[in-house]
């Protein structure tokens, strides 16, 4: 089961456990350490979460748009990008969450994100 995956599958079980009106709020029940992100899917994109649409190389150093849709994909797929959080520089603690996120998936996992990471990355 994929990360992403395994995430579906637990949203929906809090789901099933949310708290009754009247009870301790939805913020109260969610983990403060995983930030909210967005991302939807996208005709001919795949997951999109709102920074950057296309595919184009990124690796450590770059910044930008391209770095926060990458920081925002490895967040919604369960990837923590460090205590920085989606701040739009690739640094060490994105280039390991793209390397987990590479190796987790098959892929040669070099820290860059090139066509076949983009691919698996918005990928459903």
């Amino acid at each position: 089961m994929r990360v992403r995956d395994a995430a579906i599958v637990l949203a929906a079980a809090g789901a099933l456990l949310a708290p009754v009106a009247g009870t301790a709020s939805a913020a109260q029940a969610t983990p403060q350490s995983a930030p909210a992100v967005h991302c939807r899917l996208e005709n001919f994109i795949g997951y999109y979460c709102g920074h950057y649409s296309g595919a184009d190389y990124t690796d450590f150093g770059d910044r930008g748009e391209r770095v926060k849709e990458i920081q925002s994909l490895l967040v919604f797929s369960g990837y923590s990008v460090g205590s920085t959080g989606i701040d739009g520089e690739f640094g060490r603690a994105t280039e390991r969450a793209v390397k987990r996120f590479q190796a987790d998936n098959g892929l040669k996992d070099d820290g860059k994100v090139g066509p076949k990471t983009w691919h698996a990355l918005r990928t459903p």
